[in-house]
């Protein structure tokens, strides 16, 4: 038996975690006691994370689509496939009519060269990964207040030394970020701090909030109506004086506009918008405002809508009116969803170069084309891919060839069936993993990759810290790690990238990217991870952003309106559906419902309030049907404690998608899908 210390391959808290092997085998997991953020603690999803590793399921050679069927071939046979498909697409229709979408599951390094394959290879900036469908909301509108669109603070600052308020909006922290909610926030709560949640479920957030002893103010929103509410909890803070003058004065800029832009949003229209109670609305103003410091800790309920950039936006606002950024235990906390989501969003965005480098920085492009030997493809400013965009173009006939790693666009992506016209249109289909998918079903081609227990490299977690990952075993059968067939498709492709190991990509990495500059395997090692931004070796890393000065200057307070979403209720669709993330399951399913606490919520659902479902004629495990304008899923009925008028679905299940019934309209300034609002209806099955 050998214990390999490694990171958890699930959300973005970046547990840590010993994995434990018996010759090619991993057979097992145990908690590590010493890191920072897990402190020996780990949730169902990671005390199982070994089970799907040495699934059967998992795939090890790879496979190409002949007379409609999939055929194992050697490596040497996909590769010659794949070259000769990119070549044949893009000397027919150019270098722009390819993309790679890259991985939140891959390394650090593995998706530095995802999104080097495509600029110094492909030559294209058609590039993207999932943080465009979770939390690209946050990035385009933090970057633009504050000018760095990550978690503001560590998050030991839940607890230590901890918030006097606490805002929990669009999350169920228990169940998506188990071990920030139960070693972080919940130990805080004891002590009797208050609690705000703003969510239209009663979630364990708010049940094991009041158990704890909290003071707990629930206000039950409408999806889609966040901008309202928070204006109208700005507009009371203002009225009320209790905002943080001098703050404002010192640390920010537009004051004067963004307050006349609160003038029509009283607490009484925000009611009549949210369904949110005016007095509640008021209460909460003064909670968060009278507290120093009071933190927001936020998730996709905030950022899924067409109006995510503009929700953020307003919650940023709440933020700097009190005096709440730069200081420990405050800020505004996005909680990043996969492993390493906030790693592949600081590398792979079409809209910056890797770390956040704009493209109107020279000396940046010239640092790349000089170290890569290339001429970078520069993309025209504000008409960057986006891969939620990605479905006009191959409907319009510019986009022929996809390379999708570790992304199962088919499940992930709003309204799918429109996804899956598109991916069948394709002339080439590459997808890079580790089981099949319903992305894989569509495919040309078929790469077996390595997990996370068969590779090493980095991850960035939520809290932007930077994590070793360590190899416990060979990949399996004949499957390799993203970062070695990346280098191999390179030199087929006449452009090699050769490296050492993963510590030489990271080392090119840190040469070009400036808040990783000071960050060394040897830095990381000694110091259980470091927080970008690191400019230099000699840095402690930044636990805390904005200390004393926002990375843009001053930060920008936004006026911003409500606009609601873009398919509204009516007499055949009555109801509003939003969707998520369930505790036991991660993603797509593919790993988490291979191991036995996947299997502990086995299929899909819907919960209805007990008022719907009463109205309804729906009992509690009945078969319903679920309609939308784009198509219906047969589920069983879950009665919760859920706002009437909105019904929740998890997003998990490859056999029941519930994106055939989510809409796909976008948020215009980040391309993120409005996932958390369309009209819907329920009725008994049958």
């Amino acid at each position: 038996m050998a214990e390999v210390r490694t990171i958890c391959p699930y959300c973005g808290v970046g547990c840590g975690l010993y994995l434990v092997t018996a010759g090619d085998t991993v057979t097992g997991v145990k908690p590590d006691e010493q890191h920072p953020v897990s402190q020996g603690t780990l949730c169902p999803k990671g005390a199982t994370a070994h089970q799907f590793v040495n699934h059967p399921d998992r795939l090890t050679d790879p496979l190409i689509k002949k007379n409609g069927q999939f055929v194992p071939v050697p490596w040497d046979e996909a590769y010659d496939f794949i070259v000769a498909g990119l070549r044949r697409i893009q000397k027919q229709y150019g270098q722009d009519a390819v993309a790679l979408i890259s991985s939140s599951r891959s390394t650090q390094e593995e998706n530095y060269l995802a999104q080097k394959f495509a600029r110094a290879v492909l030559g294209t900036n058609n590039l993207d990964q999932c943080q465009r469908v979770c939390h690209s909301s946050t990035v385009a509108a933090l970057s633009e207040v504050f000018g760095a669109g990550a978690m503001s603070n560590a998050i030991k600052e839940f607890l230590d030394p901890g918030p006097q308020a606490l805002m929990i909006v669009g999350s169920n922290t228990a169940g998506s970020h188990p071990i920030i909610w139960s070693r972080w926030i919940l130990p805080g709560l004891r002590k009797g701090i208050p609690l705000i949640v703003i969510d239209p479920r009663r979630t364990r957030v708010v049940s094991e909030g009041e158990r704890a002893g909290a003071q707990v103010l629930h206000l039950k929103l409408r999806p889609g109506s966040e901008v309202a509410l928070f204006n109208a909890i700005c507009r009371h803070i203002i009225d009320s004086d209790w905002q943080d003058k001098r703050y404002i004065a010192e640390r920010c800029e537009n004051f004067a506009a963004f307050r006349q832009g609160l003038e029509r949003y009283t607490p009484e229209l925000a009611e009549k918008i949210s369904g949110v109670p005016a007095d509640l609305i008021r209460r909460a103003a003064e909670i968060y405002a009278r507290a120093k410091p009071a933190s927001i800790a936020y998730g996709i309920g905030v950022t899924e809508h067409r109006s995510g950039t503009q929700n953020v936006k307003a919650l940023a606002n709440l933020a700097m009116i009190t005096g709440n950024m730069g200081v420990a235990s405050g800020g505004l906390n996005a909680l990043r969803g996969q492993n390493n989501v906030q790693g592949a969003t600081d590398l792979v965005r079409p809209e910056t170069l890797p770390g956040y480098q704009q493209w109107s920085d020279s000396e940046a492009i010239r640092r790349f084309e000089q170290a890569w030997g290339i001429t970078m493809p520069i993309p025209q400013a504000g008409k960057y891919f986006f891969s939620t965009r990605m479905w006009d173009q191959i409907e319009a006939g510019r986009l022929h060839g996809v390379y999708a790693i570790g992304e199962d666009l088919a499940l992930s992506e709003g309204n799918v069936r429109r996804v899956h016209r598109a991916l069948a249109k394709l002339d080439l289909l590459i997808v890079q993993d580790l089981f099949m998918n319903r992305t894989a079903e569509y495919a040309d081609v078929i790469l077996p990759a390595a997990s996370y227990a068969e590779k090493e490299g980095t991850f960035v977690n939520s809290e932007r810290r930077v994590q070793l990952v360590r190899k416990a075993i060979e990949p399996l059968g004949n499957s390799k790690s993203d970062m070695t067939i990346l280098c191999e498709l390179s030199e087929r492709m006449g452009s090699p990238m050769h490296y050492e190991n993963a510590e030489a990509v990271w080392e090119e990495m840190r040469q070009l990217i400036p808040i990783y500059h000071g960050i060394t395997y040897r830095r990381i090692e000694e110091n259980d991870g470091l927080q970008w931004p690191c400019p230099s070796e000699d840095h402690p890393g930044t636990p805390t952003l904005h200390v004393g000065k926002f990375a843009r200057g001053k930060g920008l307070l936004s006026v911003v309106d409500y606009r609601p979403p873009a398919e509204e209720t009516d007499a055949k669709y009555p109801l509003l559906l939003t969707s998520g993330r369930s505790f036991m399951q991660y993603n797509s399913g593919t790993m988490s419902r291979r191991t036995k606490s996947g299997l502990a919520e086995p299929e899909n659902y819907v919960q209805i309030s007990a008022e719907d479902a009463e109205r309804l004629g729906i009992q509690d495990e009945q078969p319903v049907k679920v309609s939308t304008r784009r198509g219906e899923l047969l589920v069983k009925a879950r009665v919760f404690p859920i706002l009437p008028g909105v019904i929740w679905m998890p997003m998990h299940y490859s056999e029941s998608l519930t994106n055939i019934l989510t809409n796909d309209a976008l948020d215009p300034a980040s391309g993120i899908p409005e996932f958390k609002a369309c009209a819907a209806r329920v009725e008994p099955a049958g």
